[in-house]
């Protein structure tokens, strides 16, 4: 399978479940900060599928193999660069979207198919 076709969908299976924890939010303020963000973000040049590969490859290279947490960092570090991605890098600095990606990440370990895709990117 190809890896860019693979991120595509994982990619796809991130913003579903982001989407479903964001709607879950009962704070407005939230949802109101994720519009504006896509929507600044659809303005800005976006970057390229391949140049976040290549960032989350490096990003997860650098984990040890002898980690106990490598599925956990795995995961961690391709749900947050892809929702940046694909909803603005201004959301790094929202205090709300660590928890984002925590409760995706966590609903993404479940997943062992995913693991298994981002072991092999």
């Amino acid at each position: 399978m190809d890896p860019l076709s693979s991120l595509d969908s994982i990619a796809d299976l991130i913003r579903r479940r982001a989407s479903e924890a964001t709607s879950n939010k009962a704070d407005k303020n939230y949802s109101d900060k994720l519009s504006q963000a896509r929507q600044k973000h659809v303005i800005a040049k976006k970057q390229t599928a391949e140049s976040i590969k290549f960032k989350i490859v490096n990003a997860i290279r650098a984990i040890r193999d002898t980690d106990e947490r490598k599925n956990q960092k795995l995961v961690g570090i391709f749900v947050e660069n892809v929702l940046l991605w694909q909803l603005g890098e201004e959301l790094i600095n929202d205090p709300s979207f660590a928890s984002l990606v925590d409760e995706v990440s966590s609903s993404l370990l479940t997943e062992s198919s995913v693991i298994n895709e981002l072991k092999n990117l």
